[in-house]
């Protein structure tokens, strides 16, 4: 994976990088939603399923992911 920081405008390309760096994706029922969950996250992430982009917010923590994973690869190349 790119160690650089993601822009896209794909739902499924970013939903497929969640599930990569180890999140879960959960639909809720009825409304239309999508809760995002990961372990390294408090909080579950909210969005809207019927949008064809992606939010920012998501995006964001797409990005602390990957920055935190090369950080730790990089700590490991080094040892």
């Amino acid at each position: 994976m790119s160690r650089n920081a993601i822009h896209t405008t794909n739902p499924l390309q970013a939903d497929r990088m969640w599930l990569l760096l180890g999140g879960r994706i959960e639909p809720v029922r009825r409304t239309g939603e999508k809760r995002y969950h990961h372990d390294q996250f408090p909080h579950p992430l909210r969005t809207n399923a019927r949008r064809d982009d992606v939010p920012a917010k998501l995006l964001s923590r797409l990005n602390q992911l990957l920055k935190a994973r090369a950080a730790n690869d990089a700590s490991w190349e080094s040892s």
